[in-house]
């Protein structure tokens, strides 16, 4: 009689525990992509190349000037080069007239590939992207970004939507001049 009253106390007590650390995944708004009209665009493939410590799946936040905290309970529902790289292409189709940003690879097109080397919120209260762009296959020129727009509210929900408006300015930054 002892064994199944302690069975049950021990489940009930490793469920509760389960149940006070849930995962929350995240996906960058406008990561969707849409296919522009094509007219007479001229097709460019569109590459994000993450540094390392972006490729983990976290959400990454800097909690002093020195250190960077990840997220163990909050992550990127998919691959976040791959997110960044719709949300871009979206952004970037809206702003050129004269290419085609496509996320998928097409024979003899064009490329560019945008390096981010920073992509977190802060302590500060603003998010911060930075990196550059290289193209390939056109006579476009690359472009440093470095991006700081404020965070309105707190949570991971409020910094995300920070980074998808962050985006909307790297594509500024980087869309040509056409």
């Amino acid at each position: 009689m002892k064994i199944p009253l302690l069975l049950v106390c021990v489940t009930s007590l490793a469920l509760s525990a389960c149940a006070g650390n849930s995962v929350t995944y995240y996906q960058l708004p406008g990561s969707n992509y849409q296919l522009p009209v094509a007219g007479l665009r001229t097709p460019v493939q569109l590459k994000v190349v993450l540094a390392e410590r972006l490729n983990q799946g976290n959400l990454v936040y800097q909690d002093s000037p020195t250190t960077l905290h990840f997220a163990q309970q909050h992550f990127w529902a998919d691959d976040l080069s791959n997110e960044i790289s719709l949300a871009l292409a979206n952004e970037l189709n809206k702003q050129s007239t004269h290419y085609l940003f496509t996320p998928e690879s097409k024979p003899k097109t064009a490329t560019l590939t945008v390096y981010i080397q920073s992509f977190q919120g802060s302590y500060d209260g603003y998010i911060y992207i930075n990196g550059y762009s290289s193209w390939l296959g056109t006579n476009e020129t690359g472009q440093n970004f470095n991006v700081r727009i404020a965070q309105h509210g707190n949570g991971y929900s409020n910094m995300v939507k920070a980074l998808a408006q962050g985006l909307n300015s790297v594509a500024q930054s980087i869309a040509p001049h056409n």
